[in-house]
């Protein structure tokens, strides 16, 4: 039975579905999984966890694995990824109207 507090919690967008393991996420994106780990310490990417501590991936944390691994294949260290993907985030968000 759902109760009505379940049933107004907002669900997450399709892409962003934790559902892939650690195995399958280095399959889609051809990143090994010692790197994808480094991305995680680095604090470029925060996947979800089991109750058990094992990783999940969403779709969009697929993408950004992708996107992370192909700044680093260009030069960019982590430190650099960071604002590149920060400066990005910003470009995205609306433009606010300023008083």
């Amino acid at each position: 039975m759902v109760t009505l507090s379940e049933s107004n919690k907002k669900q997450p967008a399709e892409n962003e579905v934790a559902k892939y393991t650690m195995g399958v996420t280095v399959r889609l994106t051809g990143v090994e999984a010692h790197r994808i780990r480094r991305y995680e310490e680095a604090g470029l990417l925060k996947p979800q966890r089991t109750e058990a501590g094992q990783r999940l991936y969403s779709d969009s944390e697929i993408a950004l694995i992708r996107e992370i691994a192909a700044l680093e294949r260009q030069g960019a260290n982590l430190e650099g990824i960071r604002i590149i993907l920060a400066m990005r985030r910003a470009e995205k968000e609306p433009k606010r109207k300023q008083p």
